[in-house]
């Protein structure tokens, strides 16, 4: 703390001399400087690195106000400021704040400690608020970067389909996949680094917070309110965990993608339907928000199935994206589960109440590449490849559509396929 305070140059506008040997005597060790409030002196200084804007009480050319409206409007300056007011006024304090201070001091305070701990706070404040912008900025650039990487992953499966040369689908598959996971690797420990920094930095402040104890300045406090500390830290916590369910479906993809194509042997799994479920709806839940949509979910108790999650996954996300393109909004989509213990199998009803699927392409629907979207809108490879899906793990799929009523696929599935032991 010493070597970074010694480091810190403070610029303060004060026209009072005796002030100003005041400031010099309450904040030893920081690399003080002084200004009046001449604009075009001012000016010239604050070109230079300040780390921190003191504004005293006598200031003739500019009064306190338009000089911390100068700083911030004019100056467009992001530099914390503190603001020296006369009494102990906390009305006048919290005015100061809402103009844009980062904390204030009273006259009588001069003299006191309380000016180097008010600085020091402030900065350390400041730290923290540019180090959680930088994570913020950081992962919003990793989200463009895996964002990025769920469209070529996208592309290259359409292509790859629609490529002649199936036999050397597999090679160029594993070529893509390969591409992919290097940048996703990458990312992915990025992610990692920024939520041990960003947890270190929230157990920094406890730190802080724990050594202040009972006694908190009403003006960290007051401070803390003004940037909502806690919410910001919370959503922190959220954007982390938001990326990494991202980038944990990227993977899901790529392994999606080389299952279909047969370049890795691959695993079943028992899972849980409900859960590929409640997995599905959770990614398409803004979709179903911004688009007014009734959601009615009726999950039975199922037994647990073997089967690949990602592909499971896959087949619950085209269906039921399907269905949020195809209704209008304000309609009504259910999802439904059940099971029969007498036939060994499970059961995955999803509905809506749109206008149905008209008679003449029922039969069409899931041939490869057939769509009812405009051009460059849909590839018709999404029900194509849930058929291949359903398909691989024995299971069926089966259609009711009445212009009336909407649609339902009901997706049914073997408890235990034939191939396993």
């Amino acid at each position: 703390m010493e070597s970074e305070t010694s480091r810190s140059r403070i610029l303060i506008i004060d026209d009072n001399q005796p002030d100003r040997l005041l400031y010099q005597r309450a904040l030893p060790g920081f690399k003080v400087e002084f200004a009046d409030s001449d604009e075009a002196k001012f000016a010239r200084l604050v070109r230079e690195p300040f780390d921190l804007i003191i504004l005293g009480l006598q200031l003739p050319e500019l009064s306190s106000e338009r000089m911390l409206t100068w700083i911030r409007s004019e100056l467009c300056l992001e530099l914390p400021v503190v603001v020296v007011i006369d009494g102990d006024c906390e009305s006048l304090a919290v005015d100061w704040l809402e103009r844009g201070a980062n904390d204030y001091l009273t006259k009588d305070e001069l003299p006191t400690r309380r000016v180097a701990a008010t600085v020091r706070g402030v900065l350390e404040r400041n730290r923290l608020d540019h180090a959680r912008r930088a994570a913020e900025q950081e992962l919003r650039r990793q989200q463009e970067e895996y964002d990025l990487a769920l469209r070529q992953l996208r592309d290259a499966q359409t292509h790859l389909v629609q490529s002649e040369k199936m036999a050397s689908l597999g090679q160029l598959v594993a070529g893509i996949a390969h591409e992919i996971n290097n940048p996703l690797a990458y990312v992915s420990n990025n992610v990692a680094v920024l939520d041990r920094d960003v947890h270190g930095i929230v157990a920094l402040m406890t730190e802080y917070r724990n050594a202040l104890g009972g006694s908190v300045p009403e003006a960290i406090r007051l401070a803390e309110a003004r940037i909502d500390l806690e919410y910001t830290l919370e959503n922190l916590d959220r954007l982390i965990a938001s990326t990494k369910q991202g980038l944990q479906r990227v993977r899901e993809i790529v392994v999606g993608l080389r299952d279909f194509s047969r370049i890795d042997a691959n695993d079943r799994k028992l899972i849980s339907p409900n859960d590929a479920i409640r997995t599905t709806l959770e990614m398409v839940r803004y979709q179903i928000r911004h688009k007014g949509i009734n959601l009615v979910v009726d999950l039975g108790e199922l037994p647990l199935i073997s089967c690949f999650a990602g592909k499971i996954n896959q087949v619950l996300l085209n269906i039921i994206m399907n269905a949020i393109q195809a209704v209008d909004p304000g309609a009504t989509i259910t999802v439904r589960s059940w099971s029969s213990p007498e036939k060994q199998e499970v059961y995955l009803s999803l509905s809506d109440n749109g206008p149905g699927i008209p008679e003449s392409i029922q039969d069409k629907i899931f041939d490869p590449f057939f769509t009812t979207k405009p051009q460059g809108l849909g590839t018709g490879l999404g029900l194509w490849i849930t058929a291949n899906i359903v398909k691989e793990h024995q299971g069926r799929i089966e259609l009711q559509t009445d212009p009336a009523q909407g649609t339902t696929f009901t997706l049914i599935f073997p408890i235990r396929c034939a191939d396993l032991p």
